[in-house]
This record gives C-alpha cells, sequence and structure tokens, in this order.
C-alpha cells in the first residue's frame, strides 16, 4: 500500500482567487499561458473538451480535475457551442512531499484526474471554498483554510485514467514544438527558426504540429502571445501599446484586432470585464 500524499514540512497551500466560468452565449477565451508564482487547480462541473498543459493534451470531461504544475503552460478549450464550466482556483505555496515546489503531479503520471466516486465531495468542496471566498470575511477566511488544503489532497491523491498513458511519438515532437514556441514566443518567429532549433524541416513540423493540434504552429504563437496579454492586462497597469510590444508586437491596432478576435472582447474591455468580476483585485 502506498503512503499517503502529505504536504512537505506540514505547510499548507493558500488560496489566491477562486472564479466559476459559467456557460454564457458569448464565450471569451482564456489562451494559452503560463503563471510563474503560483499554480491553478480547475473542476469541470460542465461541459466537455481540451486540456492543454505541459505539453501534453487530454480530452476533458465534466466530473475532471485540471492539475497545472506553476511555471507550465497550459489552457482550456470548450468542444461546444458554449464555453466549458469549471471553478479555477489559483493557489500559492503547494509543496507536496516528494514532489518540486508549485508541482501538482509529474508529467508522466498525467495533469487530469477524474473525480469518479469523489464528485460529490469534489463538487461540494469546490462550490463551498467559492462561495465563502466571495464573501471575504474574516470568518469566511478562516474557513476556506482548512477547506483548500483538503481539497488539494483529495484532488492530487485521485488516480489518473487511461488519458494518461504513453502519447505517439508525433505527439511527442508535437510537445517539443509547443516547448520551444512556449519559450520563444516574443520573438519574431518563422517556421524556419523553429525547424533550425529543433532539427526539423519547416514543412514536417509544420505538418505534424497541425495533424496533432489542429492549428498551425503561428497560430500556436499568436495564442501564446495573447495568453501573455491577458496576464499583464489583469496583472499590471501597462497600456495596451505597451503589452503589444512586451509580447511581440510593433503595431498596437494589430494586436488590438488580433486580441479581440482570438478572445472574444478587446484588450481595455477584457481588463475592464475581469476587475469587475473580480471586484477590483488583481491576483494573478
Amino acid at each position: 500500500m502506498s503512503e499517503p500524499l502529505r504536504y512537505a514540512s506540514g505547510q499548507t497551500p493558500e488560496l489566491l482567487y477562486a472564479t466559476r466560468q459559467t456557460v454564457a452565449s458569448s464565450t471569451v477565451t482564456r489562451a494559452v499561458h503560463r503563471h510563474e508564482r503560483f499554480t491553478e487547480m480547475l473542476y469541470v462541473y460542465q461541459g466537455a473538451g481540451q486540456y492543454i498543459a505541459g505539453g501534453y493534451s487530454y480530452p476533458i470531461r465534466t466530473g475532471d480535475i485540471l492539475l497545472y504544475n506553476q511555471g507550465d503552460l497550459h489552457e482550456v478549450t470548450s468542444s461546444l457551442h458554449h464555453e466549458i464550466g469549471t471553478f479555477c482556483f489559483g493557489i500559492s505555496g503547494l509543496h507536496l512531499r516528494g514532489l518540486p515546489e508549485g508541482h501538482f503531479t509529474r508529467a508522466e503520471t498525467g495533469f487530469v484526474r477524474p473525480a469518479v466516486d469523489e464528485i460529490d465531495h469534489i463538487q461540494s468542496l469546490c462550490e463551498m471554498i467559492y462561495e465563502h471566498a466571495e464573501r471575504r470575511t474574516g470568518y469566511s477566511d478562516e474557513i476556506v483554510s482548512h477547506l483548500l488544503p483538503a481539497l488539494v489532497l483529495l484532488a492530487a491523491s485521485l488516480p489518473p485514467d487511461a488519458r494518461a498513458a504513453d502519447q505517439p511519438h508525433n505527439l511527442v515532437l508535437a510537445n517539443r514544438i509547443r516547448q520551444y514556441i512556449g519559450t520563444h514566443f516574443t520573438e519574431q518567429l518563422t517556421l524556419e527558426d523553429i525547424g533550425e532549433a529543433l532539427s526539423m524541416s519547416p514543412y514536417h513540423l509544420a505538418h505534424i504540429f497541425k495533424d496533432m493540434t489542429g492549428m498551425s504552429p503561428i497560430h500556436y504563437m499568436i495564442r501564446c502571445r495573447i495568453g501573455e496579454a491577458q496576464n499583464l492586462l489583469i496583472s499590471t497597469d501597462y497600456s495596451a501599446t505597451q503589452i503589444a510590444a512586451i509580447v511581440g508586437y510593433t503595431n498596437v491596432n494589430h494586436f488590438n484586432a488580433i486580441f479581440a478576435k482570438l478572445v472574444g472582447l478587446p484588450p481595455i474591455r477584457y481588463r475592464r470585464s475581469y476587475l469587475e468580476n473580480m471586484q477590483g483585485r488583481r491576483l494573478q
């Protein structure tokens, strides 16, 4: 019998934010992005879609827990005409015994955990944490400080299913391409640049990447840029012009058009919408 999962040195995680994404007729997309100082856990309470984390891609459905290791690129997309429904928890101070700080899991065991027999408990914990986090009273904070560590241990202890099995060779190559783009997306990348860096022909890498992900490498680079722009919009006071330059665009009008097309709102309206939803807090 394996040793139960525990926190390292008795340290328990803290909640930075709790959000609930509801199904809506107008979908606002959260593009591929990373967080350098904290981690996230999501619970899919309705819908179906795809989760990309650490370079791996998984089909997801209602009742899944999505784990995210600090610093990894990740993205959730819906397979429906409506936005997938999730509870999302930003977590700081995560340190599970036997894992690096900020890590829920190792890549080889996957980033998705089906709740299965624990689905009612997990759903209840997610709802209670979210509701008490919204109240923001001293009493609510105390409740969250006890519920969150329990939810994290329960979720991280769930066994993976077949989705964590070895992935095809071409998918491994696609993950290498993802990783390279994810660390160089602010540069003026071309297919030739990526191919030279990975010792692959531009045609071959573009074909494999499109076959495995459904998008071109350049489109993925754009999603990385817009995801980082979203991070900057919700965590800084930088102007749209400044953010455009940071993520690799020299023309702010071009940046605004791409952002609105991909996200569903122009940059400043996206920032305003986020701050209204978080009641002015900037925790990401």
